[in-house]
């Protein structure tokens, strides 16, 4: 089937990323799709970021201050020419097919306003915490429903049209600004859809300390402020009703861990809940094991836990600054 090609710019909004910015316009120029731009936004950088983009035949939009990705993706956006923008991030790299997938699922589902993808399931970084986090990033999404509740910009595709129509990126926002413009869109009644084939590679590297920050105070914070903000029911993605009960048996789990030197109960209640969290994540974890064995499986398991702790913590801490900054204002 011959497929009508729709001009596609990517816009890739960067601060500091000399070191994946050059793989990631290397990946682009390798694309196999003959009808695109690539327009690179520095948001004032101060390493080597400009000197690379400018290396490459892209367009460069230099800004004159550090004004946050959503602010750098909406001028993206002004300057760019295509019908269909791109937004990827600056530490991906995209196969050469992306594009010819992307334009394909617009041609295919021509009453789709947006599309998203997800990480593959070969990380850059070979380290565990680095294959634990993008593996996990990828299982989600692949269990997640195509017909989707939010936008990400790791690699997500938007109509101009309806991109422009329903106000751009919010530039208040410095973080979750995807997922915003994704109620948004949906509010307006446009289609978002989960595309699980259209997929990228990242190279982000995760140390222990930069995944507690990325999880709690990029992800799980502003994510619950922004969920009351909007008043959305989520029950998608990390937020599933499955995974809202394992954080639930979790913090029994650790309750009871506590209080069992008090009373019996509790310590049988121990294993009770460790069987019925192991039950309830039984696919999660047979996806670990299926693609990197038992032992990496194993590594996985506090992990999750720690996960499931942080990710209540930061809902409480949510909950708290939101109704805080409500009744200030």
């Amino acid at each position: 089937m011959m497929y009508k090609q729709q001009f596609i710019s990517i816009i890739i909004p960067v601060y500091n990323g000399g070191s994946t910015i050059g793989r990631c316009l290397e990946s682009v120029s390798r694309s196999s799709y003959p009808s695109f731009e690539c327009i690179v936004v520095d948001d004032r950088s101060n390493d080597d970021t400009l000197k690379i983009a400018q290396s490459f035949n892209v367009k460069v939009v230099h800004l004159d201050g550090h004004k946050g990705a959503a602010y750098a993706r909406n001028r993206g956006a002004e300057a760019a020419r295509g019908d269909i923008l791109l937004f990827i991030d600056a530490d991906v790299t995209i196969y050469p097919d992306c594009l010819d997938k992307v334009n394909r699922h617009f041609e295919d589902n021509q009453e789709t306003s947006a599309v998203f993808g997800t990480y593959d399931d070969q990380p850059d970084s070979k380290n565990f915490l680095s294959q634990y986090k993008n593996l996990f990033h990828h299982y989600i999404h692949q269990t997640s429903k195509e017909e989707a509740s939010t936008f990400w910009t790791a690699c997500g595709a938007v109509k101009k049209e309806a991109f422009f129509k329903v106000g751009m990126f919010n530039e208040r926002c410095r973080m979750m600004e995807d997922i915003e413009l994704g109620y948004r869109l949906l509010s307006e009644n446009h289609k978002i859809h989960l595309d699980k084939g259209l997929t990228v590679k990242h190279l982000k590297r995760y140390s222990f300390s930069y995944l507690l920050k990325s999880d709690l105070f990029d992800r799980a914070i502003p994510w619950t402020i922004l969920i009351l903000s909007n008043k959305q029911s989520a029950n998608d993605l990390n937020l599933k009703t499955g995974h809202k009960i394992s954080a639930v048996i979790v913090i029994l789990l650790l309750a009871s861990v506590f209080v069992a030197a008090i009373s019996v109960r509790f310590v049988l209640a121990i294993p009770v809940l460790l069987i019925i969290f192991f039950v309830m994540n039984y696919n999660f974890y047979s996806f670990y094991l299926k693609k990197r064995g038992l032992m990496f499986t194993l590594k996985v398991i506090p992990f999750h836990f720690l996960y499931y702790l942080y990710g209540t913590l930061g809902f409480i801490i949510g909950h708290y600054k939101y109704y805080v900054q409500k009744k200030v204002y």
